[in-house]
């Protein structure tokens, strides 16, 4: 499966790079990253949780970006397996000025077994654009949020976009996916959504 395409930001090339080559930043807006701990200059130790369909799995694995060419690009490289299956993927980041801001482009190259591969490939490839869409999204929010005191010399930073609830983000995701699914299968995933919505509805109803 290969995913591709660009992203503008409204900020200098070298504030973009610095966000990208920041651990705990990464953690906060890569959808499906929980935790990120370093296990050298440039890769960490990754615990992950992905859901595709009605598919949901935690995984653990590794985060490596090589041949690093600042400010301009980087090679990124995701391994995780658990339970459910494996996600992997590979590909390249490369950042070009655009007038004031900066466009990113992007070119990955990922794969999902086991469990998460078994609800098909189309549904597979809706919610990994839908997650890169939701990670460049999430991006974008953090940079506004640094933006007033990147704007004011010596002023403080000021403190990250916190990060959004489990409901935020599965609202989002959802949103996402809905973008991306093809239009024939979109009234059959709202009938599964309706379906578990009163599902939940009895549930909360007895409690």
């Amino acid at each position: 499966m290969k995913l591709a395409g660009e992203h503008r930001f409204a900020v200098a090339r070298e504030r973009l790079w610095a966000a990208l080559v920041d651990p705990s930043l990464l953690a906060r807006v890569l959808p499906g990253i929980e935790s990120l701990e370093p296990t050298g200059e440039s890769s960490w130790r990754a615990a992950m949780t992905f859901q595709v369909g009605p598919v949901q799995g935690r995984f653990q694995g590794a985060l490596e970006l090589s041949d690093l060419v600042p400010p301009e690009s980087y090679h990124l490289k995701l391994d995780g397996s658990g339970p459910a299956g494996f996600v992997r993927g590979a590909g390249s980041l490369r950042l070009a000025e655009a007038g004031a801001g900066t466009m990113l482009a992007y070119a990955l190259d990922a794969q999902v077994g086991g469990k998460l591969a078994s609800v098909g490939q189309r549904l597979v490839e809706s919610s990994a654009r839908a997650l890169v869409r939701q990670g460049l999204e999430g991006l974008e929010r953090e940079l506004a949020a640094r933006a007033p005191a990147a704007l004011v010399p010596g002023a403080p930073e000021l403190p990250s976009a916190a990060p959004p609830s489990t409901t935020a983000f599965a609202a989002r995701f959802a949103r996402g996916l809905w973008r991306e699914l093809p239009a024939s299968w979109r009234w059959g995933a709202l009938g599964l959504a309706a379906a578990a919505l009163a599902a939940l509805a009895l549930a909360l109803r007895g409690c």
